[in-house]
């Protein structure tokens, strides 16, 4: 296994800060956690790999140019897209855009239903953009 460089090291802390939510992907380990698993990221270590505290109690690291993990939203748990949302809630956790929606709706004084109205016509808007 080639060990990652600094600058690549540095780029994964920025990349999976700790507190960020995970999935598992990829795992080549008989103890690793089951394919979907989520996590918290407890740092990166020096040699790149992303250690995750796994909401079934393993606390296996997932390794750089091995195993594969994504970041998703804290709050639904979906997976964040390239350019995730900036939450209001204390302006530097990244949630998905639907997430992100919810609160500003909310903070509009929008109920829950409505909420779920108006990110469903989102999403049909965005879904006939699409096949254009």
């Amino acid at each position: 296994m080639r060990f990652p460089s600094r600058e690549i090291v540095e780029s994964l802390r920025k990349k999976y800060p700790v507190g960020s939510r995970v999935e598992l992907l990829k795992m080549d380990d008989p103890q690793a956690p089951p394919i979907g698993t989520l996590g918290t990221v407890r740092g990166v270590d020096d040699i790149g790999s992303v250690m995750v505290n796994w909401d079934n109690g393993s606390g296996l690291s997932a390794a750089f140019g091995e195993d594969i993990i994504r970041k998703v939203c804290p709050v639904c748990g979906q997976p964040l897209p390239e350019h995730p949302a900036l939450s209001r809630r204390d302006n530097k956790t990244l949630i998905c855009s639907d997430c992100g929606t919810r609160e500003a709706l909310a903070d509009f004084g929008m109920d829950i239903e409505d909420q779920e109205g108006v990110i469903a016509a989102i999403h049909q808007l965005s879904d006939e953009k699409e096949s254009k």
